[in-house]
């Protein structure tokens, strides 16, 4: 047996020395050519550190207003809206639920038993009318890789109880069916679809019905999962978007040099939210995006947080949603599917979802009324809030 504590080193051949040297020579021009990241940012505004409220956790509980649902339909594909709800005419409505298997491909239906069909109850009643006092700021959820427009219900009714209205188009193109084989007919670009649903609602906020009148639509906040966070960096051209969430999405730098079409412009505000423990998108990357923002930022890491615990709802559904669902039903499924279905719920075990939430959604809801104008001074967004979220490990922000 050979002594564990003697290291043997290997020459390596002439040829592979050369190769390892000009490897490292193009590097090194690669990383030359990167541009600098801009310190300090170029634009700043409050410090949230000084605010009267810096510390407080404001917005881990649900905010005054019930919540109503309803869904709209593009030319191929549904958009989910969530809204604050008039309070009173709740009465005995229940809870409006979704099944995951609505969002498998019907080509599964012969293999996958009729009991393997689990509700998710989500915290919103179908089509109850609106409350009266908005018009209410207009935010766009992005769902990820493998996903569909209610991967974060837990989120989306959380902000309209504070007082947003939430659209979540399906990105058909990147969704759960698709990966699943069964990918649309006629594809189109993300920022397409994400346009199209803005201005289906901007019709329906001027049209007859529950959301006649209450979109105040003059900005809009994206925020997105994943390959949602993406689309939001994305949707920053727009003169209407001045503000984005990314979770678990970062950043590499052949994308802020322009490779994947993401841009990161001064002037605009980035809050960048990673889970340490993440094997789909590296922290490394999450910082990245952060330390190239130009505009106002904020980057927040979580401790025992995978890619799916603390952001969707994912890990509830079935035991880990439709890939734990086709698991259980003997269905083959692709190892990437079956990495990132895990990723956050059993790969390795995370901290459970109903433990992150409440931390996710404060500080998503305190950047968005500060954004929006609904609280003139930022609410729980110092660095003193991160004693009251315990999942916190790092917080930084820019002022």
């Amino acid at each position: 047996m050979s002594d564990p504590s003697v290291r043997v080193v290997r020459r390596a051949p002439a040829r592979s020395r050369v190769f390892l040297l000009l490897a490292g020579v193009l590097a090194l021009v690669a990383a030359a050519c990167a541009p600098a990241p801009p310190t300090p940012p170029l634009a700043t505004g409050y410090n949230p550190d000084d605010a009267p409220q810096a510390g407080v956790a404001a917005y881990t509980g649900d905010g005054p207003h019930k919540v109503g649902v309803t869904t709209l339909s593009l030319s191929d594909r549904k958009v989910e809206v969530w809204y604050p709800a008039d309070n009173a005419s709740i009465g005995s409505t229940p809870k409006d639920a979704y099944y995951i298997r609505s969002f498998v491909p019907p080509s599964f239906d012969p293999f996958i038993p009729p009991d393997i069909n689990p509700p998710y109850v989500t915290n919103a009643y179908r089509d109850v009318p609106a409350a009266t006092d908005g018009p209410y700021p207009l935010a766009l959820f992005s769902h990820g890789a493998a996903g569909y427009r209610l991967t974060s219900t837990e989120l989306t009714t959380h902000l309209a109880s504070w007082g947003f209205v939430v659209i979540a188009p399906d990105y058909l193109e990147r969704g759960l069916t698709s990966a699943l084989g069964s990918p649309p007919a006629s594809p189109r670009p993300d920022t397409v679809i994400a346009d199209e649903a803005i201005n289906l609602i901007k019709g329906a906020n001027l049209a007859p019905g529950p959301l006649n009148g209450i979109v105040n639509s003059t900005k809009v906040y994206p925020f997105g999962h994943s390959a949602g966070g993406g689309t939001s960096l994305r949707l920053l051209d727009r003169p209407d978007v001045d503000a984005v969430i990314p979770m678990a999405s970062g950043v590499s730098l052949a994308s802020i040099q322009g490779a994947y079409n993401i841009g990161l412009p001064p002037g605009k505000s980035i809050m960048w939210l990673g889970g340490r423990n993440d094997g789909i998108a590296s922290i490394a990357n999450v910082r990245t995006g952060y330390d190239y923002t130009a505009g106002q930022k904020k980057i927040i890491e979580f401790g025992g947080t995978g890619h799916n615990n603390a952001f969707t709802e994912i890990c509830e559904i079935g035991g880990g949603g439709a890939v734990a669902l086709a698991v259980a039903a003997g269905l083959p499924v692709p190892d990437f599917l079956l990495n990132l279905g895990a990723d956050g719920c059993s790969s390795p075990p995370f901290t459970d979802s109903p433990v992150m939430w409440p931390q996710v959604n404060h500080l998503i809801t305190a950047e968005l009324r500060y954004r929006s104008g609904l609280d003139p001074l930022p609410v729980g967004l110092g660095t003193q809030v991160t004693a009251a979220l315990p999942n916190v490990l790092d917080y930084r922000h820019a002022p």
